[in-house]
């Protein structure tokens, strides 16, 4: 039983991994009266008042090299906070310990499939720790910009930004899935954020919905850096004028959006028919960005295991945006999550539907089948 548990966490992709333990182990801590959020909390006011208290310390004649040292150090002490934020939910704040646990669960489950090997940045430890440091940098960026521009009696939840964040990205590239939302709705996975934003604006009130938009904005303008694109100009249809990069093939052909799901079939007891649109990818959701090379070097990882790629790139029929057999001419075997390598699968492998088993996806009759998209691997 112990082992089966330990290897189970060990099958959690390192980055989920981190998240969802430490959150846990704050949401105890702060359970037991261990931790107080006031001492997790990542709000300009506070470094505002470290800063204030270090530089009368500086420049106060009367203070000698120990005071001096003192308020450098409470002043650097409080940069652990641009970490801690990220790991107290919402709940646990105001007294919800029920909404603090949903916050956990979906926070793993979707950053679980963007790191797994059938996500978005399949097992790859590096380019998910970088999207990890890049958003988490922008959220905080934005924060900081909202309290002292627009409202600095706003207290952000860094925990549900982040989760917001992590929820778009797994939409923009599963987009076409169906999924239950609420366990009833049947809905296309492109429209979870608006709904979770109407959901936040209703039950939360406006505070958490103005945290679960700047975790939303700062995974587009994540995208918008891995596609090589520009903010706000890259929504306008036609923004880069004739040229249609969607979905480009070998002779830099267009094909219609790869469809995730059923095909005309019932959608289960409820007779709900899904249709044969496809939603197609904008050219923000084109692209891959790979970690920086002194980050792969720290971590002792195979710098051959994904390939950087904009919107722009030329790319080849069938194979995902980051893989090492994107770009033409490219083609490496890729380190598997155990450490031995293997090549690529081949198409009848990728285009088999595999039941997922997550509970927002169809039924006990019907479960969601799609590229491979398993939410639970």
């Amino acid at each position: 039983m112990t082992d089966s548990l330990a290897d189970s966490v060990r099958n959690i992709p390192p980055v989920t991994r981190f998240f969802t333990i430490s959150t846990v182990i704050v949401c105890f801590g702060h359970s037991v009266q261990l931790v107080s959020p006031g001492n997790l909390f990542c709000y300009y006011p506070i470094f505002l008042d470290a800063f204030k208290e270090f530089t009368s310390v500086w420049y106060s004649p009367k203070s000698g090299i120990f005071q001096i040292t003192s308020a450098l150090g409470i002043l650097l002490f409080q940069c652990h906070r641009f970490i801690t934020c990220f790991l107290l939910p919402h709940g646990i704040v105001v007294g919800q310990p029920l909404s603090a646990i949903f916050d956990i669960y979906f926070f793993y489950t979707f950053a679980n499939h963007l790191e797994s090997s059938q996500g978005k940045f399949r097992r790859n430890f590096p380019d998910c720790l970088w999207f990890t440091l890049l958003t988490g940098t922008i959220i905080l960026i934005l924060t900081f910009a909202y309290n002292l521009l627009w409202d600095g009696s706003h207290l952000p939840m860094h925990h549900g930004m982040m989760l917001s964040c992590v929820t778009y990205i797994w939409s923009r590239s599963s987009k076409n899935s169906i999924i239950n939302f609420m366990g009833i709705i049947p809905i296309k996975a492109y429209y979870l954020p608006v709904f979770n934003l109407f959901i936040k604006l209703v039950v939360d009130g406006q505070s958490s919905f103005i945290d679960s938009l700047i975790g939303i904005i700062g995974g587009y303008l994540y995208q918008c850096i891995q596609s090589d694109t520009l903010p706000i100009y890259n929504l306008f249809p036609g923004c880069y004028g004739r040229l249609n990069v969607t979905n480009r093939g070998a002779n830099n052909s267009t094909s219609s959006g790869r469809r995730v799901g059923f095909n005309g079939q019932q959608f289960g007891s409820n007779d709900t028919q899904t249709t044969s649109d496809v939603i197609d990818e904008s050219i923000f959701d084109l692209g891959y960005l790979k970690a920086p090379m002194w980050l792969y070097n720290y971590l002792n990882y195979p710098k051959n295991t994904s390939t950087r790629s904009t919107a722009f790139s030329e790319v080849t029929t069938g194979h995902a945006p980051g893989s090492v057999s994107t770009l033409r001419g490219q083609s490496v075997n890729r380190p598997a999550a155990g450490g031995s390598s293997s090549g690529p699968k081949s198409a009848s492998s990728e285009d088999k539907g595999t039941a997922s088993g997550f509970s927002w996806f169809g039924n006990d009759h019907n479960p969601f089948k799609g590229k491979g998209h398993r939410l639970t691997d």
